[in-house]
């Protein structure tokens, strides 16, 4: 009910809003369709990531790969789900594990149901994903390209109505995105940057986005004001950092859209990122150079037990062995040894007492905050490490000497003193 009412009260007051600010411009029903009560139809209320998709049109203004088979391969075809359904603007594509004709009900969307699949859709623990990941579909073209970009990406409860199908799908996803693409967009517009930025265009905007990329340490070319594949790279590590994208597979990786240009605003608004950022942020880029302090940042996202197996144990047992609490080779399941070297570092970290403690052996919520805290420690400390020998190897490769104190070769000079 809680859900229900905020949803209720958020679409009210944004309708409100653009009743007052344009009120001849947009024609839709007075009332948000409520879910159903529970007392009808039992739901559960569960956490996903909800992204968006839409399906490209021969001949549009724009692409966000910049070209049509590029967003074709990105956005599939689009004129059916999985299941056969014409497509429909809130329909939902999720992973298999979820089936077809399961109904949700998802704030800014309505009641609706899974018809899709894709490749990129996955559960929490892959890609980078806290929670399951779903996909709304936004439309045809440059309108439905333009909806998905401005829904972005968004953590949202929805509830879950398993399959029922006496229960309608009632979308009235249009409506809000036409009201909220109104507030974001003109009473909230980001002032630096008012519009998007498209790979592949060029311009004075691109060179102005360009530069603050390169000021902040994400683009290491000297601006040129043309989009290219190195630009959206630098968007795309902006976007990562600052959790606007999960990974390079959703649609706005890359793209320098709504999220982005308010990101930009904020930081512009409080002067830009701080030194260390910037710094941190070159060690990032440069890290891949050094093989001695190369190494992806794979944080804890779920939660492991003893019985369980795969790569998410092993990488558990890779931190306790380099941490000194393991002293086998990993072998990716969860067993006796594995929980007792978890218990030691709980117990180090002040977690547990004994091994009798409810909670010890489990890497739970406050394990994962712990050992992740010294995965981005390390992360950081390589990162400035790779910054600093960069430093001083560009020092080093470009030392100022006057013209007539270089040192003479050893050929003309018969060698150099010792």
């Amino acid at each position: 009910m809680q859900t229900k009412r905020l949803t209720a009260s958020l679409f009210g007051l944004l309708y409100a809003l653009l009743q007052v600010a344009m009120p001849s411009t947009v024609a839709f029903a007075e009332d948000v369709p409520p879910p159903p009560e529970e007392d009808a139809y039992p739901y559960y209320v569960q956490t996903f990531i909800i992204t968006a998709y839409y399906s490209p049109l021969l001949g549009q203004e724009h692409y966000v790969t910049g070209s049509y088979d590029g967003d074709i391969y990105l956005n599939g075809n689009g004129t059916n789900g999985a299941d056969g359904t014409p497509v429909f603007p809130g329909m939902v594509a999720a992973p298999k594990t979820y089936p077809f004709g399961l109904k949700l009900y998802i704030p800014g969307v309505g009641m609706t149901s899974i018809h899709d699949r894709g490749g990129a859709i996955v559960t929490a623990g892959n890609r980078g994903n806290s929670y399951d990941r779903l996909d709304i579909w936004m439309g045809h073209g440059d309108e439905g390209l333009r909806k998905a970009l401005g829904w972005g990406k968004r953590t949202v409860d929805v509830q879950v109505y398993g399959e029922q199908p006496a229960i309608e799908e009632a979308v009235y996803f249009d409506s809000y995105m036409t009201v909220e693409n109104f507030m974001t967009q003109t009473v909230f517009s980001p002032l630096e940057f008012p519009t998007d930025l498209y790979f592949g265009n060029s311009g004075e905007e691109i060179q102005e986005m360009q530069q603050y990329l390169h000021d902040w340490g994400y683009l290491s070319m000297d601006p040129d004001g043309f989009y290219s594949s190195d630009t959206a790279q630098a968007v795309f590590q902006f976007q990562m950092d600052f959790d606007i994208v999960n990974g390079p597979d959703e649609l706005g990786a890359g793209h320098f859209g709504p999220a982005t240009r308010r990101k930009f605003d904020e930081l512009i608004k409080n002067g830009g990122v701080s030194e260390e950022t910037v710094m941190l942020q070159r060690g990032r880029s440069l890290m891949a150079k050094y093989t001695d302090l190369f190494e992806e940042k794979d944080l804890f996202i779920t939660s492991l037990e003893k019985g369980d197996s795969g790569d998410t144990v092993r990488q558990l047992q890779d931190e306790l062995r380099n941490l000194g609490y393991l002293r086998i080779e990993p072998t990716g399941t969860f067993g006796e040894t594995t929980a007792h070297a978890l218990f030691k570092f709980q117990q180090a970290q002040g977690l547990v007492a004994s091994e009798t403690d409810s909670g010890a052996g489990y890497l739970g919520p406050n394990t994962r905050n712990a050992l992740n805290a010294i995965i981005e420690a390390r992360y950081e400390a390589k990162s400035l490490m790779a910054y600093q020998r960069e430093e001083l190897t560009a020092g080093r490769l470009t030392l100022p000497l006057p013209f007539n104190q270089v040192a003479l070769t050893k050929e003309s000079q018969g060698g150099l003193p010792q």
